[in-house]
C-alpha cells in the first residue's frame, strides 16, 4: 500500500457518493474508509491508513463544502474502523461487503434495462434524441457510463431527427441524381436494387469507409472502361463523375440527409392525412408509412424509413403511436417491403428476398447493398464470384489467354472485394501465368520440332497446344488448330511413303526409310522399319603396333546410309577361368566411337591380344570384325655398363609384366685372354657380372624371349653396351677430420697413384612433418623434434653422393656437394666451417670416382681463456667463445668438475657474448662455505633452430676447498642426457651448499636441448665405426674424492693421447685425498610407449598418441585389414611416419579413415630392425585393432 494519501480521489469517490444520500451509513467500512474489498491487506497497513484517513478528515472539518460529513464521521469512526484493524473481523465484513456490492449493482443494471425497454417498446428502437437522458438517468441510478454504452451497444438507434445537423444537397442536384439513376434502371431492364441511390450503384452501405469508397469508384471506372460505347456507358460515366463530385470530393452524409429529406418530402402528404383525421398517427399507420418509405425505391434501410415518418410527424406536431418492433426486407424485383424473417419470397412478384453472400456464405437479403454479416457489397461479390468462375471455366477449357483478359477486367472488383476473393485470385492468376508459360513453351518445342525434322514430336506438341492452349496463337499468328490440320495431313504423307518403301527390294529399302527419315527423324514406322533391316558391318581391320607400346587401330567404314553410324572396339585377351575350365575370353571395351581408327595405349606385352570393332547405328549393331591373335612386345631400353668393386652391373628399362630378360655376354676384339659367350637371365632391370677380368673389354646383349602368337619362340632386337673393366683404384676407408686454429684439417691414407678429391655436404635438415598428418606435443624441454642425422645415432646416410664402394660420374655430382680439395699426399685443409659437415673422399679415375667412407665433424673449438675472479661472495667468470659462436653453457659443481655437458648432478646457466660483454663477465653468487666450486664451460651451436652444446669444453676450479669434510651428494637432477639440466637466464647465479637443477618455476631455454650425445670429441673418426653416445668426461684428477684442478683453463686433450696421458699431473695442486668416490649416475634407457584411439566427431580419424622418454629413432606406423595387428613391416603397409626425436616428448599421429574398409589392425614399429639405446612398449593386440 501506498503511503501517499490522494485526498481528491477520497473526496470524488467517498465523501461526495455520501454527502448526496440523506443519511449516513456505515455498513460499508471500505467504503468509508477507502479501501478496495478485493484486495488482502495486512494489520499494519490498514492501521497506517487510516491513520491517514482520520488525519485528512479532520482537515476537512474546516471545509465549506463536507464540513458537517466530516465531522460525522470522525464522530462515528468507532463504527467503521474497529471492524478493519481485527483480521478476522475484516474477513467477515469484507465477504458481506462484497455480496451487498453485487446485490446493489445487479439491481442498479436492471433499473437501467428497464429504461432502456420502455423507450424500445414505445418507438420500435432508441432514438438518437433520447440517448444522452438515458446515460444521465444510468449515472443517477449509480451505472457508470461505459456499462450503459455496453448495454447500448446492444440496442437499435433510430435517427429520429433527419439530417442530424447535416445540411442536405441542394434539391436540383439531387433531381439530377434521381435522373440519372431512372435511366440507368430502364437500361437495366428495370434493375431496383443497384440503382437505388448513389451508394447501391456502388454497392456500399452509406457508413463505408474513404478507402472503401475510393475503391468501388476505382472499380466502377475500370469496368466502365472496358465496356462498350453505348448509351449504359456514358449514363454510367456521368454518376461516376456525380460520385467522384458529391462522394468522394464533397460529403457523403450530405447525400444521405437529401435521401432522407426527399423521402419526408413524398411522405408528408399521407402524413398529414392521418394526422388531420384521426388525430395522430396510430401504431397502423405508422407500420403503413413505414413500408411506403421503403417502397419509395430510394435504397432506405428500415432504421431510415421509421426515421423519415418520424420526422414528418414532428414537422407537423402529431403524436406517434407505434406498435412491436417490426424489421422489413425489401423485394428487389418490386421493391415493395415484407416483414423480415415470415415469407422466403415475395408476395407480389415471386422473388426470393433472401441470397446467399458469395464472400461469407451466410444467409442476407436480396435487395441489401452490402451483407450484414460480411459488409462485403454483394454486388462487388457477385461480379467477383462470376469472374472467379469464367477464369476457371476458361482455363479448364483451355483457353487461358481469355482467362486472363476475364481476370484483368475483373482486378478492380476483387481487389475492392478483398479477402478470400482476393487469394483465389491471386491463385488463379499464377495458373493463368503459368498455363500462358506453357503454351509459350510449346510453340517454341513445335517450331524446334519441325525445323529438326521430328514429325512425330511435332504433332504431340500441336495436339497439346490444341487441348491446353487454344486460344494462344503462334509465331506466325495461327491458332493450334490450325497447325494441328497441317501436321495431321503430313503424318498421312508420311505413313504412305513408309509403306512403299517396305515394298521395296530388302537392297533398296534401306536407301528408302534413309529419305523419309531424312523429313521425319522420329517417325515411329520408319523407324521400325529400319531397325528391322541388318546393319552392314566394318571391313579391313588393321592392327599395327607402334613404337611407343601402343596400337593403332584402323578399319573401312561401314556402307550403311540409315544413319549416323558409331563403332564399338573391344580388347580381347584370354585369362584363366575361374572355375578350372582353362582359359577364356576377357574382352574389354576401349570405348565407342564414330571415326574409323582407334589408338589403344594399354594393351598388354607378351599375351596374345585380338580386337573386335561392331557397327551401331541406333538400335542396330552389326556383327563384330576382328583381327588376327598379335603378341605385342616391349624391347629393352636405356641400357647402361658401369664398373664396380665387384665387377660390372648393368640396368635397363623395360615395360610391360614381363621382367626377365636374357643377357648374353662376349668379349670384343682384340682381347687378351679367350672366353667362350654367356647367357644369364637378368630380373628386376639389374644385372651384376662379376666374373671379369681386368684389362678387357666385354660386349653385352640384352633381349627379351617369349612365343608369338602361334607358340613359336620368339626374341626382341634387345640392345648392347660395351663395357672395358680397367684397373679400378681402392677406396679411402681412414679420413679423419680435426679443427685446430680456425682451419679444418683432413687426412688418409693415400691410395698409390691416384688422386683424392673431398667433397663437403652440409648435413640435412630433418624433414618436415605434415601438420595433417602428425602434430607434435612437446613436454616442457621439447621443442623441436631434433636433427636428422648426428654423430652417434646410427649409420651415416650419404646425401647426394652415393654409397660406400660404388663408382659415380664427376659430371653427376650434385651442387650441393662443395669441393674441398685435391691430393695425391693424403691431406687437404680448409677454413673451418661452423657446425656439423660430412666429408666424403672421392679415389678419381678417369671421369669416374671411387666413394670412399664418409665422415661428420663438428668444426667448433673449445672455449679458450677461461678464467675465474673469486671476490668473496661471487665468482666472476671470463671466457673467449670461438668464432661463429655466440653463447656457451656453463656447469658447476661443489664435489667435482663436472663430467660433460649433460652432467646430471651440475647446475647449469645459458651465457651469451652480449652478457660477457656488457657485465665484464658472468657473475655467480657464491657464499663463503668451504666448500669448492668447478666450473666447466661449453660452446654451443645451432642446428636446424635447435640449440646443442659440444662436448669438448674446458674446467677450472674457481675456488678450492677449505674444509676436510666433503659436502652433502648433489640429488640427480633426472636421467635424461642432455637436455635436463635447468638454465638460469639471468647475469647473477646463486649456488647454495649442493648445486643441483635450479628451483622449480625456471624457465627453460633451448640451449638445454642438446642432441642424445652431442659431437663426443674434438677428432671424428671415420663411418661406419659407431661414436659412443653421451658425452665425453673432461679429464678427471687421480686420487679420491674429491680433487680440485689446477686453477685456469685445461688444455685440450692430444689427438692420439694414451689413457695414462689424459690425467692431469700430480703435483701441490692435485689437493688432498679425502672423501669417497661419488657414484655415477643411473643410466636408464628411453622407453617409447603409444595408445590407439579414434577420434573426430564422426570417430573417422584414427589417433595414436606417442610418449617417449628421451632419444628416439625413426618411428613408423602400419596397418593391414583384418582384426590381427602386423608384427613386422612385410606384413602390411605404411600408414605415416615419425622422425627421430632427442629429448622427451609426446607427438600424435592423425589418420583419416575416410573409405577405409574396417577391421584393420596397426602397430607403431622401429625404422631400424634392432634399436640401439631405446626400447618400444607394445600395448596388448586387443587395443591395436581399429573396428
Amino acid at each position: 500500500m501506498s503511503a501517499a494519501f490522494d485526498g481528491s480521489g477520497y473526496r470524488q469517490r467517498v465523501l461526495a457518493p455520501l454527502r448526496a444520500r440523506a443519511s449516513l451509513d456505515t455498513a460499508d467500512p471500505f467504503l468509508l474508509a477507502g479501501l478496495d474489498p478485493t484486495v488482502a491487506y495486512t494489520d499494519s497497513d490498514v492501521g497506517a491508513h487510516l491513520v491517514r484517513v482520520l488525519a485528512f478528515l479532520q482537515r476537512e472539518r474546516n471545509s465549506a463544502k463536507y464540513a458537517t460529513l466530516a465531522a460525522e464521521l470522525v464522530r462515528r469512526r468507532a463504527e467503521w474502523e474497529e471492524p478493519l484493524r481485527d483480521a478476522d473481523s475484516r474477513e467477515r465484513v469484507r465477504a458481506r461487503v462484497l455480496a451487498a456490492r453485487r446485490s446493489g449493482d445487479a439491481e442498479r443494471l436492471a433499473k437501467v434495462d428497464g429504461y432502456l425497454a420502455t423507450v424500445r417498446e414505445r418507438f420500435g428502437g432508441i432514438p438518437a434524441s433520447r440517448v444522452d437522458g438515458l446515460r444521465r438517468l444510468a449515472v443517477a441510478a449509480g451505472v457508470t457510463v461505459e456499462e450503459f454504452d455496453a448495454r447500448l451497444s446492444r440496442e437499435q438507434i433510430i435517427i429520429d431527427a433527419v439530417g442530424g445537423g447535416v445540411e442536405p444537397l441542394p434539391a436540383e442536384v439531387r433531381r439530377q441524381i434521381s435522373e440519372r439513376l431512372g435511366e440507368l434502371r430502364a437500361l437495366r431492364g428495370g434493375d431496383r436494387v443497384s440503382t437505388a441511390s448513389l451508394w447501391a450503384f456502388l454497392g456500399l452501405a452509406p457508413d463505408a469507409s474513404p478507402e472503401r469508397l475510393r475503391a468501388a469508384y476505382a472499380a466502377m471506372v475500370a469496368g466502365n472502361h472496358h465496356r462498350p460505347h453505348d448509351r449504359e456507358k456514358t449514363v454510367t460515366a456521368d454518376l461516376l463523375a456525380l460520385v467522384s463530385a458529391r462522394l468522394i470530393e464533397g460529403d457523403p452524409a450530405a447525400y444521405t440527409v437529401g435521401l432522407m429529406a426527399d423521402a419526408v418530402d413524398e411522405l408528408r402528404p399521407a402524413v398529414e392525412e392521418h394526422v388531420v383525421l384521426d388525430g395522430e398517427l396510430t401504431a397502423v399507420a405508422f407500420e403503413g408509412l413505414v413500408r411506403a418509405a421503403l417502397a419509395t425505391g430510394r435504397g432506405l434501410t428500415a432504421a431510415q424509413a421509421k426515421s423519415v415518418v418520424l420526422e414528418a410527424a414532428r414537422e407537423l406536431g402529431a403524436a406517434v403511436n407505434v406498435g412491436g418492433v417490426v424489421d422489413y426486407v425489401v423485394c428487389p424485383g418490386c421493391g415493395r417491403p415484407e416483414a423480415a424473417g415470415s415469407v422466403r419470397h415475395c408476395r407480389y412478384c415471386d422473388t426470393d428476398l433472401y441470397t446467399t453472400c458469395p464472400s461469407c456464405g451466410s444467409m442476407t437479403e436480396a435487395a441489401a447493398v452490402v451483407c450484414r454479416h460480411c459488409g462485403h457489397s454483394l454486388r462487388q461479390a457477385r461480379e467477383a464470384a462470376d469472374a472467379l468462375v469464367a477464369v476457371r471455366r476458361a482455363l479448364e477449357g483451355g483457353h487461358p489467354r481469355q482467362a486472363g483478359e476475364i481476370l484483368t477486367t475483373a482486378h478492380p472488383v476483387l481487389a475492392a472485394v478483398g479477402g478470400p476473393v482476393a487469394g483465389t485470385a491471386e491463385e488463379l492468376g499464377a495458373r493463368v501465368s503459368a498455363a500462358l508459360g506453357a503454351a509459350d513453351a510449346g510453340w517454341r518445342a513445335l517450331t524446334e520440332a519441325r525445323a529438326a525434322c521430328r514429325a512425330d514430336a511435332a504433332l504431340a506438341d500441336a495436339r497439346w497446344l490444341a487441348a491446353q492452349a487454344a486460344d494462344v496463337p503462334g509465331p506466325d499468328g495461327r491458332k493450334p488448330a490450325e497447325v494441328l490440320a497441317e501436321l495431321i495431313a503430313a503424318q498421312a504423307v508420311i505413313r504412305r511413303r513408309v509403306e512403299a518403301a517396305r515394298a521395296l527390294p530388302p537392297e533398296d529399302q534401306e536407301a528408302a526409310l534413309a529419305a523419309v527419315l531424312a523429313t521425319a527423324a522420329d517417325n515411329r514406322e520408319a523407324l521400325a522399319a529400319m531397325a528391322a533391316l541388318p546393319l552392314s558391318p566394318p571391313s579391313d581391320l588393321t592392327a599395327v603396333p607402334g613404337p611407343d607400346g601402343s596400337v593403332q587401330l584402323w578399319w573401312r567404314a561401314s556402307p550403311s546410309v540409315g544413319g549416323p553410324v558409331s563403332y564399338r572396339v573391344e580388347r580381347v585377351v584370354p585369362v584363366e577361368a575361374g572355375d578350372g575350365q582353362g582359359v577364356a575370353p576377357g574382352r574389354s571395351s576401349l570405348g565407342t566411337t564414330r571415326s574409323t581408327e582407334l589408338c589403344d595405349a594399354g594393351a598388354p606385352a607378351w599375351t596374345p591380344v585380338r580386337y573386335e570393332v561392331t557397327a551401331l547405328c541406333g538400335e542396330r549393331r552389326s556383327t563384330p570384325v576382328e583381327t588376327a591373335p598379335l603378341v605385342f612386345t616391349r624391347d629393352i631400353t636405356d641400357l647402361r655398363a658401369e664398373r664396380t668393386a665387384a665387377g660390372i652391373r648393368l640396368d635397363w628399362s623395360l615395360g610391360g609384366a614381363l621382367a626377365a630378360v636374357t643377357v648374353e655376354r662376349t668379349v670384343a676384339p682384340p682381347a687378351a685372354v679367350s672366353q667362350p659367350p654367356r647367357r644369364a637371365r637378368g630380373t628386376g632391370g639389374l644385372f651384376h657380372d662379376t666374373d671379369v677380368v681386368v684389362g678387357v673389354t666385354y660386349r653385352y646383349h640384352v633381349f627379351v624371349e617369349y612365343q608369338d602368337a602361334r607358340g613359336h619362340p620368339a626374341r626382341t632386337p634387345g640392345a648392347e653396351v660395351t663395357l672395358e673393366v680397367a684397373a679400378r683404384p681402392r677406396p679411402v676407408h681412414d679420413l679423419t677430420a680435426a679443427t685446430a686454429a680456425g682451419r679444418t684439417t683432413l687426412r688418409w691414407t693415400p691410395p698409390p697413384g691416384w688422386e683424392v678429391r673431398i667433397y663437403a655436404t652440409p648435413v640435412p635438415q630433418p624433414p618436415a612433418v605434415p601438420a595433417a598428418i602428425t602434430h607434435v606435443t612437446s613436454t616442457a624441454h621439447a621443442t623441436s623434434t631434433g636433427p636428422w642425422p648426428y654423430p652417434g645415432s646410427g649409420p651415416l646416410p650419404m646425401i647426394g653422393i652415393g654409397p660406400e664402394g660404388c663408382d659415380v660420374s664427376l659430371a653427376a655430382i650434385p651442387d650441393s656437394s662443395r669441393l674441398v680439395g685435391l691430393s695425391r699426399s693424403g691431406q687437404v685443409s680448409e677454413v673451418a666451417q661452423v657446425g656439423e659437415v660430412i666429408y666424403t673422399p672421392l679415389t678419381v679415375h678417369g671421369g669416374t670416382a671411387v666413394v670412399g667412407r664418409a665422415v661428420c665433424h663438428l668444426a667448433i673449438e673449445p672455449v679458450r681463456d677461461l678464467r675465474a675472479d673469486d671476490r668473496g661472495d661471487s665468482i666472476v667468470l671470463s671466457f673467449q667463445l670461438p668464432p661463429g659462436v655466440t653463447e656457451a653453457r656453463v656447469l658447476w659443481r661443489r664435489d667435482q668438475p663436472p663430467t660433460g655437458p649433460d652432467d646430471p648432478y651440475a647446475a647449469s646457466a645459458k651465457v651469451t657474448n652480449t652478457s660477457l660483454e656488457i657485465k665484464g663477465g658472468w657473475h655467480l653468487a657464491a657464499p663463503r662455505d668451504g666448500w669448492a666450486y668447478h666450473v666447466a664451460c661449453y660452446p654451443v651451436y645451432r642446428s636446424g633452430g635447435v640449440a646443442r652444446v659440444v662436448a669438448a669444453g674446458v674446467s677450472v676450479l674457481a675456488r678450492p676447498a677449505t674444509r676436510p669434510d666433503p659436502p652433502p651428494m648433489p640429488a640427480a637432477s633426472g636421467s635424461s642426457p642432455g637436455g635436463s639440466a635447468g638454465v638460469v637466464s639471468a647475469g647473477v647465479v646463486s649456488a647454495g651448499v649442493v648445486s643441483g637443477r635450479p628451483v622449480v618455476g625456471t624457465v627453460a631455454d633451448p640451449i638445454t636441448m642438446q642432441p642424445p650425445g652431442g659431437p663426443t670429441q674434438p677428432r671424428t673418426g671415420g663411418y661406419p665405426l659407431p661414436a659412443a653416445t653421451g658425452a665425453v668426461p673432461l679429464p678427471a684428477a687421480t686420487g679420491t674424492y674429491p680433487q680440485p684442478l689446477a686453477t685456469g683453463p685445461l688444455r685440450p686433450v692430444p689427438e692420439h693421447a694414451s689413457e695414462a696421458q689424459t690425467n692431469p699431473p700430480s703435483g701441490p695442486t692435485a689437493g688432498s685425498s679425502t672423501g669417497p668416490t661419488p657414484p655415477q649416475a643411473p643410466a636408464v634407457q628411453p622407453t617409447v610407449t603409444y595408445t590407439v584411439s579414434r577420434s573426430g566427431w564422426r570417430r573417422r580419424t584414427l589417433r595414436v598418441q606417442v610418449h617417449t622418454t628421451g632419444p628416439a629413432g625413426d618411428l613408423i606406423l602400419f596397418a593391414r585389414p583384418g582384426t590381427v595387428p602386423p608384427r613386422a613391416a612385410a606384413e602390411a603397409h605404411e600408414l605415416s611416419r615419425l622422425a627421430a626425436v632427442d629429448q622427451a616428448g609426446t607427438r600424435t599421429i592423425d589418420v583419416t579413415l575416410d573409405g577405409a574398409q574396417l577391421p584393420w589392425g596397426v602397430r607403431l614399429l622401429p625404422a631400424l630392425v634392432h634399436p640401439t639405446g631405446w626400447t618400444i612398449t607394445q600395448p596388448p593386440d586387443d587395443a591395436l585393432v581399429i573396428r
